[in-house]
């Protein structure tokens, strides 16, 4: 030892001295930035609404579908379905007891076919008929008002 105590280069348990902190730079900002401050992370992206909506109700013994190509009821394991094209009318209504959607589609002949389902409980039986109600909106008015076509 030369008799001079201090801090060895490299030496782990040396008392790491002070540096200057960084001065900022003010000015433009790097090319880079974004010109909008990106949404946060956290921020809720919806998507755009649906255009084709679909409804489904369904107990362990019958179901009915209303989507794009129509409406099917499902009971026990057979299966009626409806086109768009060949339905007069469509009709909802409560079962009996308050907790059944009962849902009817009405030929042009005036034949008609008739499914329920059994919904768990009140509150269900309301969603199912605010849902129907919005999906039958959709397809119904684009059948009773088409698109115009181009001259």
């Amino acid at each position: 030892m030369n008799g001079q105590y201090g801090p060895v280069p490299g030496n782990p348990y040396a008392q790491p001295q002070p540096q200057s902190a960084p001065q900022p730079v003010y000015g433009q900002p790097p090319a880079y930035a974004p010109s909008q401050p990106a949404p946060p992370a956290y921020a809720p992206s919806f998507p755009p609404p649906h255009h084709n909506p679909e409804f489904l109700a369904a107990d362990s013994r019958s179901g009915i579908v209303v989507d794009e190509n129509g409406v099917t009821f499902d009971f026990e394991g057979q299966s009626a379905e409806f086109p768009w094209s060949e339905i007069q009318s469509i009709h909802s209504k409560p079962g009996v007891g308050g907790h059944r959607l009962m849902v009817a589609v009405v030929l042009p002949g005036g034949k008609f076919y008739e499914c329920g389902v059994k919904a768990r409980n009140s509150a269900t039986l309301n969603h199912w008929f605010r849902d129907l109600g919005h999906v039958l909106s959709v397809y119904l008015g684009r059948r009773d008002n088409p698109p115009l076509s181009p001259h």
